[in-house]
């Protein structure tokens, strides 16, 4: 086992807890604006009892949602639209990432990595959902911090890729 390397991958994914998440940076007027580590977290929690209610492969669903925003470690939180070259970034930086694991978890996280960014699995669309679901329970939480407009952009591109019938139980929910 190469310490040096788990002990370089830990500390890059240290780097998301102090990552904003750009898109309320510029749209919201939060003074506490939530970090990467912090949407990862309260995504992996939803993700993980969504999983199980629909009984799926909860574990890989986890893995997959911890995994999903590793590569934000290095290149950044990105806005939709930001960059054109997002894609070959994020695969050079989960490279980059994995690279310091051990090779048989470097090759079982690529396969995740890849299964989430091909959307191949009906644990990956969740992952793709849930992703964006949790965006809309941050939303409800800046509501008050950000203009009707904005809110509103927020919403409306990320409502339209809440598919599964408890997911959309929950949006209607959030929204009351």
């Amino acid at each position: 086992m190469n310490i040096n390397g788990l002990n370089k991958f830990f500390l890059i994914t240290e780097k998301l807890k102090s990552i904003k998440r750009k898109g309320w940076e510029i749209k919201s007027t939060a003074e506490d604006i939530e970090s990467v580590a912090d949407h990862s977290y309260a995504a992996t929690a939803i993700a993980m009892i969504i999983s199980d209610l629909e009984e799926m492969n909860t574990e890989k669903v986890m893995k997959m949602m911890l995994i999903h925003d590793l590569p934000e470690a290095i290149i950044g939180d990105l806005v939709p639209g930001e960059n054109p070259n997002k894609d070959t970034e994020e695969d050079e930086a989960i490279n980059n990432i994995l690279r310091n694991l051990p090779d048989k978890i470097q090759k079982q996280y690529f396969e995740i990595w890849n299964e989430f960014k091909e959307k191949t699995s009906k644990e990956s669309l969740l992952v793709h959902e849930i992703d964006k679901l949790e965006l809309i329970f941050q939303l409800s939480l800046y509501k008050d911090e950000m203009s009707k407009e904005a809110f509103n952009e927020f919403l409306e591109s990320s409502e339209k890729m809440i598919n599964a019938d408890i997911n959309k139980k929950l949006l209607r929910k959030i929204l009351e």
